[in-house]
């Protein structure tokens, strides 16, 4: 009965976005997203980007750009480990139109759409009002626009922090969302900080392991010029993103001291994490749940590329401090009025109130998820599972 109440779930959903994206024409987030989940669209990253690279890999192609043929948009390179290209070829081998509908898209958008649901369930969300609430998200509909990992991000790092006493489980989460983003390197450290010290090996040697093996599937094609490709990427896009470093270059820090400030501000996050950690004045629960926030955030200050999609990675800490429908909540809300004032942008090429305005609203989420829970939480629920 579950399986056909999702099946029909599914298609009213896709009915759904094929009935407003036929009705709205307009470049907005609510159109996109609606476009890409009704298979009128074809979703950025999905579409032009990781589909075509698991087309390659299925045709045994090299699926890496040339790092000296990459300049910039509208050119999008593949810059992952080969994993999730790997992970997309069923999805690259099934017809791309049928009746005129993007298949392999809207079968992509509704897995980030459940991924999202899977998310807020294992991280103990209950407040139905919480789940429509965080499809409002600006960042959230650009992620479905997109095509974007982020959900399947968030569902990963769930599922650490409600299997985190699981060492097998944890590590292996762990390792899976260190392959596909390489800036959330700092959830393996936080397993070390908690002490979950044989998650914390198992994760390094998960993400070597699938990394090693995906290039071993294709015959490690591009594995030499994959450092060159990441460096001329940071190098095109960094300063041109939403990323602490483009904040400080755009203040006018020349590209040391930015990338200096970020380092300090970074590690500072993991070092008060590292404290949190180990504060014996607090409960256990309360020192991963605050470590986690912290470790979260590290990463979002570190990476030097950071694209608005990436901030649907917000419910997590918002999740884990108040997992019943508060104020904190609406606070990616107001990513809505920036967008009617133009300053939500794809590509903010170092606008000011652009870059500001996304700024202050991830500083309030964090900020509001490190202060103390309003009340208590059922310690039976919010307990990690056991074997």
């Amino acid at each position: 009965m579950l399986a056909g109440a999702t099946v029909v779930a599914a298609l009213l959903l896709s009915v759904g976005g094929r009935a407003v994206s036929s009705r709205y024409h307009d470049d907005s987030l609510w159109a996109n997203a609606a476009g890409s989940l009704g298979g009128t669209n074809k979703p950025g990253d999905f579409g032009w980007v990781f589909l075509p690279t698991a087309d390659s890999i299925l045709a045994g192609r090299n699926p890496y750009m040339d790092p000296d043929e990459f300049h910039g948009p509208p050119q999008a390179p593949y810059a992952y480990p080969p994993v999730l290209a790997l992970l997309l070829t069923p999805l690259a081998a099934l017809p791309e139109k049928g009746g005129g509908v993007f298949l392999p898209g809207v079968l992509f958008s509704l897995l980030l759409i459940g991924a999202m649901i899977g998310a807020l369930l294992l991280l103990d969300v209950r407040d139905w009002r919480c789940y429509p609430v965080v499809f409002l998200y600006p960042v959230t509909l650009e992620a479905i626009e997109y095509g974007a990992v982020g959900p399947l991000l968030a569902l990963l790092i769930a599922l650490v922090w409600r299997l985190r006493d699981r060492a097998v489980i944890a590590g292996l989460g762990t390792g899976g969302v260190i392959v596909l983003k390489l800036f959330l390197w700092p959830l393996g450290l936080w397993l070390v900080l908690t002490g979950r010290l044989r998650a914390a090996a198992l994760a390094i040697a998960t993400a070597a392991g699938l990394a090693a093996a995906s290039w071993a599937v294709i015959g490690f094609q591009g594995l030499r010029a994959y450092p060159h490709l990441l460096e001329k990427l940071d190098q095109v896009e960094a300063e041109h993103s939403y990323s602490a470093f483009a904040i400080l270059r755009t203040i006018g820090l020349p590209e040391l001291a930015a990338r200096s400030g970020v380092a300090i501000v970074g590690l500072g996050l993991l070092a008060f994490a590292a404290w949190v950690a180990r504060a014996s004045a607090d409960a256990r629960l309360e020192r991963d749940r605050h470590s986690l926030i912290l470790v979260v955030a590290a990463a979002l200050v570190l990476t030097p590329i950071l694209w608005l999609h990436y901030l649907v990675l917000l419910v997590v800490p918002i999740a884990l401090a108040r997992p019943r429908l508060s104020a904190l909540w609406f606070a990616p809300l107001v990513l809505t009025v920036f967008e009617l004032l133009n300053w939500y942008r794809g590509w903010p090429n170092g606008d000011g109130p652009a870059l500001a305005s996304v700024a202050v609203v991830v500083t309030v989420v964090f900020v509001g998820s490190m202060r103390s829970l309003p009340e208590r939480l059922d310690p039976g629920r919010s307990a990690p599972m056991r074997a």
